[in-house]
């Protein structure tokens, strides 16, 4: 069935929406991830698939918007879950189309997707839930190395120059990759705060915090590897530098 055919079916629900079990027997079916929420934009149900692109369960009634860890647009900027397109569907009363994000995963996964979000109605018209498909545009990338400071281009690469402005690059890209190992100690601590009120089974909260802690070591150790060269770099360059000036 095609996708438009799927959600004009749904957009013609009555308020017989609440028949849970068949609907999620249904969805349970789905290869796809679908998941569902009350008009408040509270998660209320989602299916095996979804669990498994989120590559975690979050707790229904808990989780608002959508159960994506972490939303990025296909720029990489941060996408604010209440600014979600589940989110915009809801608040604006309107189905939403033809747009894409990236949805990381709590081991840092990062996988693109294309959701279709759409407000469910009653016979009087009034919203009384969500639905989301959710369709993957690729296989899912490695957890995230997200790029560390001084690697965008080769031409930001600080050179083994003798010239001052190369040890102000070095300098920067120092400071830049010692900002960039606290923010990850930011957004672990961040991350294991949503954790805080988990009311769901211990074994999920402490695979959340596995996959967490894995993530935080594998970003200490590429920035600490980055650092480590960086430190290198600066010392030749400055003997270099108090070497030319003994031979002046």
């Amino acid at each position: 069935m095609a996708s438009d055919a799927f959600w004009s079916e749904l957009d013609d629900l009555s308020g017989q929406w609440n028949c849970e079990p068949s609907r999620a027997e249904l969805f349970e079916q789905f290869t796809s991830a679908v998941y569902t929420t009350d008009a408040e934009g509270w998660l209320t149900y989602y299916n095996a698939a979804a669990a498994d692109l989120w590559g975690y369960r979050p707790e229904l009634g808990k989780a608002r918007w959508c159960g994506s860890w972490r939303i990025f647009t296909p720029e990489g900027a941060n996408l604010p879950l209440e600014q979600c397109p589940m989110a915009v569907a809801l608040k604006e009363r309107r189905t939403v189309r033809g747009v894409q994000a990236v949805l990381e995963r709590p081991d840092g996964t990062l996988i693109p997707f294309t959701p279709y979000p759409t407000p469910l109605r009653d016979a009087s018209g009034a919203i009384v839930a969500g639905s989301n498909m959710l369709l993957p545009l690729a296989s899912p990338a490695a957890p995230r190395d997200f790029a560390l400071p001084g690697d965008a281009s080769p031409a930001m690469q600080p050179q083994e120059s003798r010239s001052g402005l190369a040890l102000d690059d070095l300098t920067g890209g120092l400071q830049a990759t010692l900002a960039a190992l606290a923010d990850v100690e930011v957004e672990f601590q961040l991350d294991r705060e949503r954790l805080d009120g988990w009311s769901g089974p211990a074994s999920e909260r402490e695979r959340i915090i596995a996959q967490l802690e894995s993530k935080r070591a594998r970003r200490r150790a590429l920035l600490s590897e980055r650092l480590d060269e960086l430190q290198v770099q600066a010392m030749r360059l400055t003997s270099n530098m108090h070497r030319d000036g003994f031979d002046a």
